[in-house]
């Protein structure tokens, strides 16, 4: 017997699960969320939101809020290298490195200028609440914690899974249509059979959340992170920290210390040891602080070979996980949800055919597997550093010693070490100043109609992005007017679905095309004017920007996907403008080549 029926079931209550809860609220899909535990996460592992994830959502009006808790950009402007926190032993406190970093310092203009988001900081035990209570707000009564996937079977036509309320000990026979899999590989990959692939990892990262006043020691008001290269050896001499608010900069009350461990390596991790832990690393030894959480886990680079299974969705650390470098987990899953929301609710709604589901894997697996090997490419580079101070595996602690004293001695020779570092040092920009991986992943096939163009050159080190309209690429930001009102493109692109037709000054042509497209299909398909001065009907590009990157002429046109990804473009209106795009709405919509409609045909 069916207790409950609903379009979407989605499984896990983590980041990814709760994005995909509001994005398809937003766009009127009812569906169940469910989550085994009691509450969000307790855990500040994932922070930082990079410009992508928050452009997704301003859309989906998330972004003010984020901004109130999170941290300033002055705030996380910088990140730093040293040998220890505190102390006062002759290679104690001292500099290693600094480096502008997530669009801060030097970094600012590129961030500034291809994005109307700055990306921030905000540790996902604050994050998690503030996107439940959207969720639950967009849902009423249909984001459930405490409520565990016991099974699930799927046939044809949907699946059926056995949701048990843990608190009650009540279990109900839940129908779908489909199941969207954001429980961060639990059971549900497991369950399907799906593969996995990479490296399974082969080290213990331990996690210490603490509270403590450090403002007297931080790196700098403008310092998010420092990493430690402790002269003195040991178990752990190479670590990290991470400012965790609720205030920022020299006034972050919280902290997360992370170090990791040779897999075999046990140590002590209770609340006693923790703390004697904390005070060696930091040099602090009278330090007053409180230990809020210790953890272990161990980072991975695995994927899946495949993101989809009949009914199933596979989403966020389900299909995809990656060590915490260059902080492309949490992101890479809220982008995955953003793709699939819009997705199945154009499937559910019938505009869609089941085959637009299958670009689900075609876009977003190549994007994951981009990310999980940049994200681990960038964790192992740190070994490239220590290297480019000098440090030998296995070197005695006295040696050890002795190299550093020779980095910092006022000789020439220290002055050539120095020199060598910063070029080294230089290279992890892969991390912290990775631009182009951030917010200039493509699509190279999937819900688009290709212009035959190549792409875009690629920095090999991931900083430099060149906004384009290729079909598949992100749509550029640029700011536009129209008399008092001034709006991103991105702001074209409402939360509700529809497609956006950016045209030149005179969209009269096209406005006609769309319109019997739109119908034809029934897509809410908009006409958006973009000229150089303000017009009745159209916006005003403002520094010439869109213009720059449209890639089109005053006659051509640019389709934006609900998820301000391209869809196609038209250099020029051709002879049969309505025929091409019917051709690039029905590609967009999963809807077989052959199928032309009798209606947008002119």
């Amino acid at each position: 017997m069916i207790d409950e029926e609903v379009p979407v079931l989605i499984v896990g209550g983590g980041g990814c699960g709760l994005t995909a809860s509001l994005f398809l609220s937003d766009l009127g899909v009812r569906h169940l969320l469910v989550e085994r535990r009691e509450s969000t996460s307790v855990l500040p592992r994932a922070h930082y939101l990079n410009q992508r994830t928050m452009e997704i959502f301003r859309q989906h009006g998330v972004a003010g809020d984020v901004y109130a808790l999170s941290a300033p950009l002055a705030n996380m402007s910088e990140v730093a290298w040293r040998t220890s926190l505190a102390g006062d032993g002759e290679l104690d406190a001292r500099d290693l490195h600094r480096m502008d970093a997530f669009g801060g310092g030097s970094t600012a203009a590129p961030y500034a200028a291809d994005s109307p988001c700055p990306s921030t900081n905000l540790p996902q035990h604050r994050l998690e609440p503030l996107l439940r209570r959207h969720a639950e707000e967009r849902a009423p009564g249909m984001v459930r914690f405490h409520h565990l996937m016991e099974e699930f079977t799927q046939d044809a036509d949907g699946v059926t899974a056995r949701i048990t309320d843990r608190a009650t000990g009540t279990t109900r026979t839940v129908r779908a249509r489909y199941l969207l899999g954001a429980d961060g590989g639990r059971s549900i990959g497991d369950t399907l059979g799906v593969t996995m692939d990479g490296d399974g990892g082969s080290w213990n990262v331990i996690s210490v959340h603490f509270s403590a006043d450090l403002s007297r020691w931080w790196s700098g008001d403008r310092v998010l992170i420092t990493n430690f290269v402790s002269p003195d050896g040991g178990l752990v001499s190479r670590y990290g920290m991470v400012a965790m608010g609720p205030d920022w900069g020299l006034a972050s009350q919280e902290w997360a210390l992370h170090f990791h461990l040779p897999a075999g390596i046990e140590l002590d991790l209770g609340e006693e040891a923790t703390v004697a832990r904390v005070r060696e690393l930091l040099k602090l030894p009278g330090l007053d602080l409180t230990v809020h959480q210790v953890s272990r886990y161990t980072p991975e680079a695995v994927i899946a070979r495949t993101f989809r299974v009949g009914r199933v969705l596979l989403a966020g650390d389900a299909a995809h996980r990656q060590p915490p470098a260059t902080g492309l987990g949490l992101n890479t899953a809220v982008q995955d949800a953003h793709n699939a929301a819009w997705k199945l609710a154009a499937v559910l709604g019938g505009t869609a055919g089941e085959e637009l589901l299958d670009t689900y894997e075609s876009e977003r697996l190549p994007v994951a597997r981009r990310s999980m090997e940049w994200a681990m490419f960038a964790f192992r580079n740190h070994g490239v550093l220590h290297a480019g101070l000098g440090l030998m595996p296995g070197a005695p602690p006295e040696t050890t010693r002795a190299n550093f004293r020779a980095l910092f001695a006022d000789t020439p020779m220290g002055e050539t070490r120095r020199a060598r570092t910063a070029e080294v040092f230089a290279t992890q920009r892969v991390e912290y100043q990775a631009h182009d991986i951030e917010i200039g992943f493509h699509y190279e096939h999937g819900a688009l109609l290709p212009d035959g163009t190549p792409r875009p050159p690629l920095d090999p080190m991931g900083g430099v992005h060149h906004p384009v309209t290729r079909p598949g690429h992100r749509l550029p930001h640029a700011w536009l007017t129209r008399g008092t009102e001034r709006l991103s493109t991105h702001d074209l692109v409402d939360r509700t679905g529809g497609f956006v037709l950016i045209t030149g000054p005179d969209g009269d042509t096209w406005r006609l095309a769309a319109k019997e497209v739109a119908e034809a299909y029934g897509v809410p398909l908009e006409v958006v004017a973009v000229g150089t001065a303000d017009e009745p009907a159209g916006f005003r590009d403002e520094d010439g920007v869109w213009a720059a990157v449209r890639g089109t002429g005053d006659d051509g046109a640019v389709l934006v996907r609900p998820d301000q990804h391209i869809a196609w473009r038209a250099t020029r209106a051709g002879a049969h403008p309505g025929r091409e795009l019917a051709a690039a709405v029905r590609r967009a919509l999963g809807h077989p080549d052959t199928a032309l409609a009798a209606g947008a045909t002119a």
